[in-house]
């Protein structure tokens, strides 16, 4: 059994070990938290990017290489992610562990990845320019590519318009309107205004001396002046008035039917493990019932499935259809949802319904990255439950408890991509 031990650092900056000698690396990350804001979200995209490029020590692409090789090939990346109503700054490193190296780099790899956000490459007051004008056209490139892949283009284009006017819309990717008005300068003031003001997480994943680990951090971070600004982390809890349709048209050859439901169950609501059961019934799977009878006895559906949010309490079915089967698609997924609400479901489905997300849940137990998601999670959640307490809740989960769950899951919103010649 894993062990997960919390240290804080200062106030609002925390340090979550998860503590397992299998694994050969030891894996960290930083995550600086900024309520999602439209205003800001493309500033913080860009500079997750123009942070890699360099820091004071290392104030480029050869010399950060050259020194990840010195620590035995440390590998190290920037990114931002999205969670709730919170948009992270992500800084990663990931080591070969101590025990199979003369000397253990961790502390070295530890320091680099504050350096590249803390202490990165300025010059005369601003980041460098070639740097950031690069990285613009790369976030251009980003953003435009996300319309390619046209399922999750397609799901990205539900929650715009699920939940227009809610935190939960904004895209933690940015947009393109906002990348020429940035400039170097500009872009190190927003940066100068928010890295000390943020709440900030590690996760360290492996096996380490995490007493001196704690230590390295807390004096380091001992030379800066921070004013954190703590802000509530929460999701959208908002009821369905009447069911919205949007229809997109491109020159494509599938049509994309994306549909967004409202679940009434909020983070940290006891019918979670419930509704989580009952979603896998329903269409998590190739033992669901969207696989099953939409896609594969009716084949109306080249692929189905749903997911759910729990921070946003929102459920999303992902279909791919033929133009023509608009309307049978998506009555037949919402017969196969009255199913679930109605128990229509078989004590041998329930059961392989509970044991796809056992295995998901220990499959984690494999991936570092995996772990670090989860508690970060974890971390935001209302719900403290470690991955030994999430199983034993999922495998006691009732039919009843499912249906219990389900009853006030509703049709939000319906979004479909089509082709310019077609028609519902």
């Amino acid at each position: 059994m894993q062990s997960v031990k919390k240290f804080n650092i200062e106030e609002y900056i925390n340090l979550y070990y998860i503590h397992d000698e299998k694994y050969k690396t030891v894996s960290m990350a930083m995550y600086l938290h900024r309520r999602l804001n439209r205003a800001e979200v493309t500033k913080n995209a860009l500079l997750a990017k123009v942070l890699a490029r360099g820091t004071e020590k290392y104030n480029s692409i050869k010399a950060i290489n050259t020194h990840l090789e010195e620590l035995y090939g440390t590998l190290y990346g920037l990114d931002v992610i999205k969670k709730a109503n919170v948009q992270s700054l992500c800084c990663t490193v990931s080591n070969i562990s101590g025990r199979f190296t003369r000397e253990d780099v961790t502390y070295k790899a530890a320091r680099l990845m504050t350096e590249f956000v803390f202490e990165p490459y300025v010059t005369d007051g601003a980041f460098c320019d070639a740097y950031v004008e690069t990285e613009k056209q790369n976030l251009r490139d980003d953003i435009s590519a996300i319309v390619n892949d046209k399922r999750s283009y397609a799901n990205l284009r539900l929650i715009e318009e699920m939940c227009r006017g809610e935190e939960n819309a904004v895209l933690e990717c940015g947009y393109t309107e906002d990348i020429d008005s940035i400039d170097s300068k500009n872009l190190y003031e927003h940066y100068r205004e928010i890295v000390f003001s943020s709440p900030i997480d590690i996760f360290v994943v492996g096996d380490v001396d995490i007493n001196k680990l704690v230590a390295s951090f807390a004096e380091y971070f001992a030379k800066f002046d921070f004013d954190i600004k703590p802000f509530e982390i929460r999701g959208s809890q908002k009821n369905v008035s009447e069911v919205k349709y949007v229809d997109e048209v491109m020159d494509i050859n599938q049509g994309k039917l994306s549909m967004g439901f409202r679940t009434g169950i909020a983070d940290g609501d006891e019918k979670y493990y419930a509704l989580l059961v009952g979603n896998s019934i329903f269409g998590a799977g190739a033992h669901s019932k969207l696989f099953n009878n939409v896609r594969e006895k009716m084949s109306l559906c080249y692929y189905a499935s749903a997911r759910l949010d729990k921070f946003n309490s929102l459920m999303v079915v992902s279909s791919g259809i033929e133009f023509v089967n608009f309307t049978k698609a998506k009555d037949e997924i919402i017969v196969q949802l009255d199913a679930v609400k109605k128990g229509d479901f078989t004590e041998n489905e329930l059961e392989i319904a509970k044991e796809f997300i056992i295995n998901s849940y220990t499959s984690y137990l494999d991936s570092p990255y995996l772990m670090r998601r989860f508690y970060l999670a974890m971390s935001f959640s209302k719900n403290k439950d470690t991955i030994d307490e999430a199983v034993q809740k999922v495998a006691s989960v009732t039919k009843e408890q499912v249906e219990a769950a389900f009853a006030n899951v509703a049709l939000d919103t319906v979004y479909f991509l089509k082709g310019g010649e077609a028609d519902r």
